[in-house]
C-alpha cells in the first residue's frame, strides 16, 4: 500500500507540472486562422501564405467517386517528390474547407491514410509542402448524403 500512496502523488505531481505549463508550447503550430476560414482561396493563404501551387503528378490522391455519406470518407495521399515538409487537404466545398494539415519530418515516408467530412459533392485537393515549392493536385468526389452541418 505504501508503493501505490507514493506512485498516487508522484503521479499528481507530475500532472500538477504538465498543468502549470504554458498553453503555448502545445499549440505553437496550431494554424487556427486557416481551419476557421469559410473560403478555400482563404484557408490557403493563411496556411501557406499563398494559394498558388503547382500540379503535379507525383502525387498519388486516392479518394472515392462516390461517397455513400459524407461523413466518413476515405482517402490517401503518397508523393515521390523530395524534401516533403506537409500534407494538407482541403474540400473546396466544405463550411470549413482545410479539412486536415500534417507536418512530416525529414526522414518520414510521405505517405497517409484517413476520413474526412464533406459536406456535399466537391473537388478534394491535397496540397504537398516540399524544401522547393507548393504542389498539388486534386479529384472530385460525389456525396449522396452530407457530413456537415
Amino acid at each position: 500500500m505504501y508503493t501505490g500512496r507514493r506512485l498516487i502523488i508522484k503521479g499528481a505531481l507530475a500532472l500538477t507540472a504538465l498543468m502549470s505549463m504554458p498553453r503555448a508550447l502545445f499549440a505553437v503550430a496550431w494554424p487556427q486562422q486557416a481551419f476557421a476560414s469559410t473560403v478555400a482561396r482563404e484557408a490557403l493563404i493563411n496556411l501557406l501564405g499563398t494559394d498558388q501551387t503547382t500540379l503535379s503528378d507525383e502525387i498519388n490522391f486516392t479518394l472515392p467517386a462516390i461517397a455513400e455519406s459524407g461523413v466518413n470518407v476515405p482517402l490517401s495521399v503518397e508523393t515521390s517528390l523530395p524534401g516533403i515538409k506537409s500534407i494538407s487537404i482541403f474540400v473546396i466545398n466544405n463550411p470549413r474547407p482545410l479539412a486536415i494539415s500534417f507536418k512530416f519530418s525529414p526522414d518520414t515516408l510521405p505517405k497517409l491514410a484517413c476520413r474526412i467530412k464533406m459536406a456535399e459533392t466537391s473537388e478534394v485537393m491535397a496540397v504537398v509542402v516540399t524544401n522547393s515549392g507548393i504542389f498539388s493536385t486534386s479529384r472530385e468526389t460525389k456525396v449522396t448524403e452530407g457530413g456537415c452541418a
